[in-house]
């Protein structure tokens, strides 16, 4: 007989968490490691993560009742989680009170089940493949930790794509916070920080010498350019 964990969270935090992480594991479904998001549910929160190699993310849910004698790992497909996000709405919660809309998940070995329990009836219900679990994953919390932990760095002498960076607007949209950006420690990783349960690291690119000369002319074009942009604006702007 299979054994089933029973696990409720808020529907808010779950939505949050799911989406700003969703959008960092990778597209490509030939790698198959990378092309999942990893829950892995603790005795006090869901930590939610998922990579592409150059970006990650990593975020909590609290829980509020659970079953599980031990941590347990889950893997969904990107569909799945969509599917999840369609399905589950959120409504508002007081901080430090019981959610108003709340997620059940029944885990066995080969599903996942969600159902809304926000009311004295159950409400509608998902199930959806628990995929076997990979290793590629295990490495993101250690990623976010080290990051975190380093030193502060000068940002110099590296540069970003704007898809990578795009994929924190999300964050940004899911909590309803800012993101700060830093670089940190010895390889100048980027740390992302939004909210109180969101972290997430990119991976910027170094400048090659001929990068940094380009960069340089660049920079020169705009100081001749600027001078002259900045004063026919002031002189429209003021008639």
């Amino acid at each position: 007989m299979s054994t089933r964990t029973s696990i409720t969270v808020g529907t808010a935090d779950l939505r949050q968490a799911l989406s700003a992480v969703r959008v960092h594991a990778t597209a490509d479904k030939d790698l198959a490691e990378y092309h999942r998001i990893r829950l892995v549910f603790g005795p006090e929160n869901v930590v939610v993560t998922a990579t592409d190699r150059f970006t990650a993310g990593l975020a909590i849910v609290s829980q509020w009742d659970s079953d599980a004698d031990t941590d347990l790992v889950v893997e969904l497909l990107p569909d799945d989680v969509a599917k999840i996000l369609g399905i589950f709405k959120a409504g508002g919660k007081e901080l430090g009170e019981t959610p108003e809309y709340m997620v059940r998940f029944e885990i066995d070995e080969q599903h996942v089940t969600l159902t809304d329990c926000s009311g004295m009836i159950d409400g509608r219900a998902l199930r959806v493949p628990r995929l076997a679990t990979q290793d590629a994953l295990d490495a993101v919390p250690g990623l976010i930790y080290r990051t975190h932990a380093g030193q502060q760095a000068l940002l110099v002498d590296m540069t970003v794509s704007g898809d990578s960076l795009a994929r924190f607007k999300v964050a940004a949209a899911a909590y309803g916070s800012s993101v700060a950006i830093e670089a940190r420690g010895e390889g100048r990783a980027l740390l992302i920080r939004c909210g109180e349960a969101f972290l997430g690291v990119m991976s910027p690119r170094r400048l090659t010498e001929d990068d940094v000369q380009r960069a340089g002319e660049w920079a020169e074009a705009w100081g001749r350019r600027l001078p002259e942009i900045a004063s026919v604006t002031t002189e429209s702007g003021g008639e």
